[in-house]
């Protein structure tokens, strides 16, 4: 029984290769660490390498008792690292899917290492609020387009990161028509819609070329990756946190062009 929960903790919470430690840790909360992972330190110190980083993984098994794989891994992370080694602040993201990442970055930092109140977040990481200097790291870094977009927004201490995460993501800069020599978009705020065909699917970050579902919150994943995040992980958006529940039998959905689409049954909306 030991050995098949230490090998399900691999196989859920092993980072991936170039990976950031910070957003690393970020979806192994959200997969569920600080749930339905209870270890003792003998098992902790089977788990191999985890973390990909000899200094953490060394960690995992120093604290006696039976404690959840998240509790271990925080731990660990805060003896070996402080918040500057872990963080590399930057310069510019260029993209909805790098914003998203900064902030995770720039918000997960300040719960394990700040001293705001995001450190009573410690085990609702999406709870965490937007301070100051994670909103002026990450108004800085932002591109002119979504810079100007970010300027609608009025800062305030109770923003949460993750409401600016799923503004982020909505964004859309379209190229206008005709296209120019120079770069030239119209901007348009966010709403419910559909992909384009070049986004991302979050969960496997792969472009949505192939059969996807739409949520009925209005975000796109490939239909396996949804089926899989909310089958084993979660039941709610990847992106938005809305509730939703596939059902058990998703047709494969037609070619982009076709006007049919394939929605996800709602079960709950936040109100987000």
């Amino acid at each position: 029984e030991s050995q098949r929960k230490l090998q399900s903790a691999r196989e859920r919470f092993t980072r991936l290769p170039d990976q950031s430690l910070l957003l690393w840790l970020y979806e192994c909360w959200f997969a569920g660490a600080h749930v339905d992972v209870l270890l003792d330190s003998s098992e902790a110190e089977q788990l191999g390498s985890l973390s990909r980083d000899v200094a953490i993984d060394r960690g995992l098994g120093r604290r006696t008792g039976t404690l959840s794989l998240w509790t271990r891994l925080v731990g660990s992370v805060r003896e070996a690292y402080s918040a500057d080694e872990l963080l590399v602040q930057r310069d510019r993201w260029n993209s909805r899917l790098e914003g998203v990442q900064y902030l995770t970055e720039l918000s997960v930092a300040d719960v394990l290492f700040g001293n705001t109140r995001n450190s009573q977040c410690l085990d609702d990481l999406d709870r965490a609020c937007c301070t100051w200097d994670i909103w002026q790291a990450f108004r800085k870094s932002a591109p002119p387009l979504y810079a100007k977009a970010l300027s609608s927004i009025t800062w305030d201490r109770n923003l949460k990161v993750l409401k600016l995460k799923a503004f982020i993501w909505d964004y859309r800069l379209e190229p206008s028509s005709p296209p120019q020599d120079s770069f030239s978009y119209v901007e348009t705020q966010p709403k419910e819609r559909a992909a384009s065909g070049d986004d991302p699917c979050t969960i496997c970050h792969e472009e949505l070329g192939r059969s996807s579902c739409e949520l009925e919150c209005g975000h796109e994943f490939h239909r396996e990756c949804i089926r899989t995040w909310l089958q084993e992980h979660s039941s709610t958006c990847p992106i938005c946190r809305d509730y939703a529940v596939l059902p058990a039998a998703v047709p494969e959905r037609p070619a982009r062009d076709s006007s049919q689409r394939y929605q996800a049954r709602p079960w709950k909306r936040s109100g987000f």
